[in-house]
């Protein structure tokens, strides 16, 4: 056993009380202070006082951390990149988002991801949503929901839906018009909301009020 008492904390790898110029081994668990333990044997490091985070290696699968991840950058570049550098003709790279859930049920929520910013008042505002939903989770007959929300004049609204009997714009009727561009015409295809009349094959679309 070597130890060392009252030692210069170390602050880069050219101070503190133990120095090397060349690699490390270490056989067996080593903890870090209070902060960090590894556990050889188990792949698994441990982080906090309580071990209450743990990133775990698992065999020819990758990485498992127990807990959320947080991403903090200070500029514009990319946060977060998947990359694949498979050459089949499968899709790659995947995201995906699996509720594990030991008692799955009719209208279970399984995803959602927030695009949130602040507003003038420095108050965090969730602008749009996307939300995907068990509609039906029996075997064999089983039905899926997506949504995608919109931020209106201070209230979440339901602009686009797909369900298992339909697709839906504008469910909640707010006073949305629906277009669709073509090459020829800025409004082929215009709904006014107001209106509720129907204009096809126009540059610019009029309605009667």
């Amino acid at each position: 056993i070597v130890k060392t008492d009252d030692a210069t904390d170390a602050t880069s790898t050219t101070d503190g009380s133990l120095q090397t110029d060349g690699g490390l081994s270490v056989v067996k668990d080593a903890v870090f202070g209070d902060d960090i333990k590894l556990l050889s044997d188990a792949s698994v490091i441990h982080f906090g006082t309580n071990s209450e985070v743990t990133l775990t290696h698992v065999h020819d699968t990758g990485l498992l951390l127990n807990d959320k991840l947080s991403i903090s950058t200070a500029d514009n570049d990319d946060t977060l990149e998947l990359i694949s550098t498979d050459a089949d003709a499968s899709g790659g790279p995947a995201l995906r988002f699996y509720r594990n859930s030991s008692s799955p049920a009719d209208d279970d929520t399984m995803t959602t991801i927030r695009f949130e910013g602040n507003n003038d008042n420095s108050q965090v505002v969730v602008y749009n949503r996307i939300r995907a939903d068990i509609s039906d989770a029996s075997d064999g007959t089983e039905d899926g929901i997506f949504n995608i929300f919109n931020m209106m004049a201070g209230t979440e609204r339901t602009m686009f839906s797909i369900k298992p009997d339909e697709v839906v714009f504008n469910e909640e009727g707010q006073d949305v018009n629906f277009r669709i561009e073509s090459p020829t015409y800025g409004n082929n295809f215009t709904v006014n909301a107001d209106t509720g009349n129907i204009a096809i094959g126009f540059a610019t679309a009029t309605f009667a009020t």
